[in-house]
Order: structure tokens, then C-alpha cells, then sequence
């Protein structure tokens, strides 16, 4: 079990690093295990909506959990021992395209 929540931390951490590199997110979760909350420079589920019609499940929109909350653009993501590192990446470079 030790060995499972360390790789499931490890690629926690290699979705946040992958993400902060793109322009037009801030990672806002500075401790995470899996999720990680995401402000994005347009409206979360627009983005999400984006990444659907690539066959990228993008995450949540803090909007969709909290419509009352003012964080349209706010994101909820995560990463698992099942995302492989070229996953990550090509999740990374799918949000740069719909942000752009």
C-alpha cells in the first residue's frame, strides 16, 4: 500500500510540474495526493467542454462541484499510478491548445 500512495504521489507531482509550465494555469494546491486544483485564464468547464472534443477527460470544474463559490475558472485534476509520464504530457499540451 506504502508503494501504491508513493507512485500515485509521484505522478501527482509530475502532473503539477507539467502544469505549472503551461501558460494560463496556476496550480493552487500547494500539498495534494491526487488532485490538484488548477485556476485557469478562461472559465474551467469551457475547458473541460475543449478537451472532451479531443477525447481528453479534463477534469472538474470547481463550478460544476460549488456554483455558488465565484471560481468559474477553477479546475480540479488529478493524477494516478495509472497515468503514464507520456499521459501527462499529453494532457499538459492539450490544455496549452485549448487555452490558447
Amino acid at each position: 500500500m506504502r508503494h501504491l500512495a508513493t507512485l500515485n504521489h509521484e505522478k501527482a507531482i509530475a502532473l503539477a510540474d507539467a502544469l505549472d509550465k503551461v501558460s494560463g494555469v496556476e496550480v493552487l494546491t500547494k500539498r495534494y495526493f491526487n488532485e490538484i486544483a488548477v485556476l485557469l485564464k478562461k472559465p474551467a468547464q469551457e475547458v473541460v467542454d475543449k478537451l472532451a472534443d479531443k477525447g481528453v477527460i479534463g477534469g472538474v470544474a470547481m463550478s460544476r462541484l460549488n456554483p455558488k463559490a465565484g471560481m468559474d475558472n477553477v479546475l480540479i485534476t488529478c493524477a494516478t499510478e495509472m497515468n503514464t509520464d507520456e499521459d501527462i504530457a499529453a494532457y499538459a499540451a492539450a490544455l496549452k491548445d485549448v487555452l490558447q
